[in-house]
């Protein structure tokens, strides 16, 4: 007997059910193309506010339902990323649009990358969706050289897709001898900043005609790069210079008399 009235309520549920959906139907699908109601072009919605697409729907004759939100890198948050109907559609008068909204660009948080090394503190980063930012180098007497001090900005920031953390390299304790970076090449306008991250400083500056190379190149430097010399020595250089325009002729103001 129980059995029997648990199937008679189910049928009647599903029946019920059955009928709600035939209802739906039937107003938002069949009446809609059964009845003569005239057609209107379904406006640009993208990247409008949700109350905004819905008054210009409301102007239109249609009606708004609001589906998916998801997030979006350009598309700021509460406004319309796709829409469906599409732009420039022909429906029935009284049809509904159902509107995909942003959620705003994704963050993701920053990852504690402090005393491990670079390379495992990019493979985090990148793990993220972040990616390494400035490689500065600073003396601790607390970890071992290559090991990161610290990271800016610090772990747990909530950062944009694709953002950079600056990260602070050990460059073994103060009294450690630190490695000369090699310099050759680089336009003299970065060449103080590079030595500032490796703790050292520019020397004498002397120049020397290279017409192969831009203006202001480094030529060469002392002590040569990989040597290893105390914290913030001199590092002096060699920079191409352009050669002296020629000196005029005397005959060339020479007048006959």
């Amino acid at each position: 007997m129980r059995n029997i009235i648990r199937h008679l309520v189910l049928l009647a549920a599903g029946a019920f059910l059955a009928g709600i959906i035939a209802i739906v139907l039937l107003d938002e699908i069949v009446m809609p193309y059964l009845v003569d109601t005239p057609s209107v072009q379904v406006p640009d919605l993208k990247g409008l506010s949700a109350p905004e697409a819905s008054a210009r729907l409301n102007d239109a004759g249609l009606k708004v339902t609001i589906g998916d939100s998801l997030h979006h890198e350009t598309v700021p948050a509460d406004a319309v990323v796709d829409q469906d109907p599409s732009v420039g559609q022909l429906v029935k008068e009284g049809r509904r649009v159902v509107l995909t909204v942003s959620k705003g660009p994704r963050y993701y948080e920053a990852p504690d990358v402090r005393r491990v090394s670079l390379r495992e503190a990019r493979l985090q980063l990148e793990g993220n969706q972040l990616k390494v930012g400035q490689i500065l180098y600073r003396s601790s007497d607390a970890l071992p050289e290559g090991a990161i001090v610290e990271q800016s900005p610090p772990p747990g920031a909530q950062l944009a897709l694709g953002s950079s953390v600056d990260l602070w390299v050990s460059n073994g304790s103060l009294a450690a001898l630190k490695r000369v970076p090699n310099l050759i090449g680089l336009s003299i306008g970065v060449v103080e900043d590079t030595l500032r991250k490796y703790e050292m400083r520019i020397g004498h500056i002397a120049k020397r005609i290279d017409e192969q190379k831009r203006v202001g190149t480094v030529l060469t430097q002392s002590p040569p790069s990989g040597q290893r010399i105390a914290r913030h020595s001199r590092i002096d250089l060699v920079v191409s210079a352009a050669a002296p325009p020629p000196e005029p002729d005397a005959f060339d103001n020479w007048e006959e008399p």
